[in-house]
């Protein structure tokens, strides 16, 4: 399975049929996009938020992940853990 890259997703979308809206919403101008796709700019602290939105990335914590993780293992409907009768399909 291939890993998510934020890189690519930004390469992506700023060559795309949405490029120029994707610049305005980083705040971007034309040469700015320039350099950073030839590696001459990197997306500043103030940016990131706004580039992973852009890429239609979420930023979520390990912690969160873990408890999603969990979830979805045991059953975050349970029926059985809900009546009191153990976890479904331990039965």
């Amino acid at each position: 399975m291939a890993k998510p890259n934020i890189e690519k997703a930004l390469r992506d979308v700023l060559t795309g049929p949405e490029r120029k809206r994707a610049a305005e919403v980083i705040g971007w101008d034309a040469s700015e996009v320039s350099r950073f796709l030839s590696g001459q700019r990197g997306v500043l602290i103030g940016e990131i938020e706004k580039a992973i939105d852009v890429a239609e990335y979420a930023l979520v914590s390990r912690p969160y992940l873990d408890a999603i993780a969990t979830l979805c293992k045991v059953g975050a409907a349970c029926e059985c853990a809900r009546q009191g009768v153990g976890e479904c399909g331990l039965r």
